[in-house]
């Protein structure tokens, strides 16, 4: 099947990317990895009259040690949050995640802000976030704000992001001393969605 036809833009900067979402409001859908968006747009369950591409914008891809823990850009691909070596040491449960995430040509294209903005219930980024106490920073017309992760996921497939915000950085802290992890997921078989999945860190006590 083919999309219903859309207007496009390909913005090079936040501000950008942010004027054109506040100027189309809800009429308008961002885009960057594209798979879970192009799916339904084959499938005709997505109807946006604007799609807004932030490939372009430079700034949105980063993973940089920040304050001890991480800092990632929206549109940081999941193969290159699999391969970071800065991921593996400061955030060692995000990388067992991502490594679950569909196939290695998914992991290619897909971003870890559009698995999170997208809140797939069967995703592994959203549990992820949530079980490390990841912050999201967010841009609006007003400027910056910052949700946790608790907050940012108000049901399956949504999110309290506004229809004229943009998912801009996920900030992971650090691992407090003492703390341990464990991710595990159950499929039908490797790459599809998860049946059932669970992430969890536990920090032990000073007299533990």
């Amino acid at each position: 099947m083919k999309p219903p036809p859309f207007e496009f833009f390909d913005p090079t900067t936040v501000a950008e990317a942010v004027s054109l979402l506040g100027q189309y409001g809800g009429e308008a859908k961002v885009i960057a990895g594209g798979q879970s968006l192009v799916p339904l747009l084959n499938m005709r369950l997505a109807r946006p009259g604007v799609l807004v591409d932030i490939n372009r914008v430079a700034e949105l891809d980063h993973i940089r040690e920040a304050d001890g823990g991480l800092a990632i850009g929206a549109i940081t691909r999941h193969r290159a949050i699999e391969r970071s070596t800065a991921v593996q040491k400061v955030q060692p449960l995000l990388h067992a995640a991502v490594c679950h995430i569909a196939h290695p040509q998914i992991r290619n294209r897909g971003t870890i802000g559009g698995s999170i903005a997208h809140a797939d219930p069967a995703a592994e980024l959203p549990a992820v976030c949530v079980a490390l106490g990841a912050e999201l920073r967010i841009t609006g017309p007003s400027g910056e704000r910052t949700v946790k992760a608790e907050d940012f996921f108000i049901t399956f497939l949504t999110t309290a992001l506004g229809p004229d915000e943009l998912l801009t950085e996920v900030r992971l802290p650090a691992l407090p001393a003492r703390t341990g992890w464990s991710f595990k997921e159950v499929s039908r078989r490797h790459g599809d969605f998860a049946l059932a999945g669970a992430a969890v860190t536990l920090t032990l006590d000073g007299g533990a």
